[in-house]
């Protein structure tokens, strides 16, 4: 009789969290639908190459495990440019795997919707996200990945890429990496991090990493700052000379908004493609069916 209280007890204590998760989960829908208004890009123009072939490209794709069947469309467009001149890394800012990180779902998340680029040789650049640390899975996802780690530097050509683990930005060796990283001597550095310093979306901004990278950025003339989180796009006006942007809707978008620091924001599913030479970076999100729908140029 004492077993069959204790369960009903657990029983009612698990059907009342799981009722209170699902009014606050409504109430964060209901909000955003109040306060997230901005939906597709103004307008798109058809891809087209640069007139000049960069020294660096990359591809950068965000969420792609809260995947549906946009993820496959997504990561075909991905593929059907780097077809047309292959791309140098491909840039994946975390929650990798929903909804708690589970390493042997990458196959599905991961190396069969990339697997153009990926067979190829193009080298891979994951960070972690709050869902890929979920019940002590970060380790086992960064050695399936083939991370160095959980927070990681590489340089490719001109270009000093630095990955971070947003989910411990409070980390104090991770800072200390952070700092030294970024005082490599290179003409273009920039930060991934899953949580994005600055956002008008339906997350916002993340103050512990806005604390931890926005000084940094600025000190070591960092020109561009990459997140996912929010399922959107997002790129801000220059902040002390760093661009943030926010490129989180491979597989699924939310609605979005704008601050005052946003120069464009939109939603729909899209990736990011970053041209790299000695005297520019062009930033562009392409949408699944290759559509240029924001494009900047960023000078080192």
């Amino acid at each position: 009789m004492l077993c069959a209280a204790l369960d009903l007890t657990q029983l009612r204590g698990a059907l009342a969290l799981a009722a209170a998760t699902a009014v606050v989960v409504l109430h964060r829908k209901i909000w955003s639908r109040l306060t997230h208004w901005r939906g597709g890009p103004k307008a798109t123009t058809p891809y087209a190459p640069l007139g000049s072939l960069p020294a660096v490209r990359l591809a950068v794709a965000g969420d792609v495990g809260d995947s549906d069947s946009r993820l496959a469309d997504t990561a075909a467009a991905v593929a059907a440019l780097a077809a047309r001149a292959p791309y140098d890394g491909l840039v994946l800012l975390g929650d990798n795997v929903y909804p708690a990180g589970d390493p042997t779902h990458l196959a599905d998340t991961v190396f069969r919707p990339f697997a153009p680029l990926l067979d190829a040789g193009t080298p891979l650049l994951a960070v972690l996200g709050n869902h890929d640390v979920k019940r002590g899975r970060a380790l086992a996802q960064v050695e399936a990945l083939g991370m160095p780690g959980r927070w990681w530097a590489r340089r490719i050509g001109d270009v000093a890429i630095v990955g971070l683990d947003s989910t411990r930005i409070d980390h104090p060796d991770q800072r200390a990496f952070l700092d030294e990283a970024l005082a490599a001597d290179a003409t273009w550095k920039v930060v991934l991090a899953h949580h994005p310093p600055y956002s008008a979306g339906y997350q916002g901004s993340h103050r512990a990493t806005r604390r931890l990278v926005a000084p940094l950025a600025a000190r070591h003339g960092v020109q561009l700052v990459l997140s996912g989180h929010d399922h959107d796009y997002q790129r801000s006006h220059p902040i002390e000379g760093t661009t943030y942007v926010v490129t989180g809707a491979a597989a699924v978008k939310r609605l979005t908004g704008t601050r005052s620091f946003t120069a464009a924001s939109f939603s729909a599913h899209h990736f990011v493609d970053l041209s790299f030479t000695a005297d520019r970076l062009v930033l562009r999100a392409i949408t699944a069916d290759l559509q240029i729908a924001d494009e900047a140029t960023i000078v080192p």
